[in-house]
């Protein structure tokens, strides 16, 4: 039988400055294709990332909308604004944050394609989108109409609550249209801040939470998955299961781990994982992402540690290890994942 392609194919639309975040350390195998328009920007791109076995990168100089055509670009100052839309100088995003940044200095007009119609030429289909086009985030998510319904399980994308851009569309329009396709919100990143008033407060970390509100909220990274009932009626075997560790892996590493376990679980009870797939290395990044975030609970050996204890033999077929045994495990672990780049 031939080996599982265990490849996560990734979109990325509008590309500058690299890969995001949150693909960091997602450690199983990867192809980013990166969509990055500016031909100075996407020829950094292609210097600074090194391909491997298991993570490949390439670039395509295109830009995307919801249907072939042509289009006005903004070239702004701060050229990590431009934008098929113009910037609206006047709103809680450039009056009070960034202001003298979203200045128009050229106006270019550039050619648009569908993410449907380039994914067909290039003979692929992306299991997930992050989309951050300064304000066209929803057009270019309705050029994927067509391979929404057929697969694609996530998309992470900016989105406002309050336009920055004239004619921009908001949260509500994405979540409304993404739902229509089979997709449900998993997250926000919103840390209870807006942009701040007055210069009054600058967070010096804005990964840690406080009580605190502060201004309005204006925009957030929004992330939809696929619903699991959307995902068994495409998917079927090992395919199902695939796409299962995948999303899985994608949840992970988007701060959702414990609807990544889930599903983890559901997949164990609908008769868990053929050896094919147990021979991926998608399946040991998974299982070693499970086993760090319930190896947590180890720390006071509780009802919650005998669970997340339970909840992982029921998923992968083995003891979590407590106490000195757990980095042993892990270390196992990590030099299997190595064995397999």
């Amino acid at each position: 039988m031939a080996k599982l392609n265990d490849m996560t194919v990734a979109a990325d639309i509008g590309a500058r400055y690299g890969i995001h975040p949150t693909w960091n350390n997602y450690d199983a195998p990867v192809h980013h294709i990166a969509f990055e328009p500016d031909p100075e920007e996407a020829a950094r791109l292609r210097e600074i990332y090194q391909q491997t076995a298991s993570f490949k990168y390439e670039v395509e100089e295109k830009a995307l909308d919801k249907e072939k055509g042509k289009r006005e670009f903004y070239l702004t100052r701060h050229r990590g604004l431009s934008s098929c839309l113009k910037p609206d100088l006047t709103s809680e995003c450039f009056r009070h944050l960034k202001p003298g940044q979203a200045e128009i200095d050229e106006t270019l007009e550039i050619d648009m394609e569908t993410g449907d119609d380039v994914f067909e030429e290039l003979g692929l289909f992306p299991d997930f989108l992050k989309v951050d086009t300064e304000g066209t985030e929803q057009d270019v998510i309705e050029g994927f109409d067509a391979m929404l319904e057929k697969g694609i399980l996530g998309v992470r994308a900016s989105t406002n609550f309050q336009p920055c851009f004239h004619g921009q569309r908001l949260f509500s329009d994405s979540d409304q249209y993404l739902q229509s396709k089979g997709f449900v919100l998993l997250n926000l990143d919103y840390e209870g801040f807006g942009f701040p008033r007055l210069g009054l407060f600058r967070k010096p970390d804005p990964m840690t939470g406080e009580n605190h509100r502060y201004g309005i909220l204006v925009h957030a990274d929004a992330v939809w998955v696929i619903k699991e009932s959307q995902l068994d009626a495409l998917f079927s075997g090992d395919e199902n299961t695939i796409a299962r560790l995948k999303l899985a892996a994608f949840c992970f590493n988007n701060f959702a781990p414990d609807y990544a376990v889930d599903l983890m679980r559901e997949t164990a009870e609908k008769g868990g994982f053929s050896d094919d797939v147990e021979a991926t290395r998608l399946y040991q990044v998974v299982r070693l992402k499970a086993a760090r975030f319930l190896g947590r609970y180890r720390t006071v050996p509780d009802e919650q540690w005998d669970r997340a204890r339970g909840i992982y033999k029921d998923i992968f077929g083995e003891e979590l290890g407590g106490g000195s045994d757990f980095y042993p495990q892990m270390n196992k672990m990590v030099n299997e994942l190595k064995k397999s780049a």
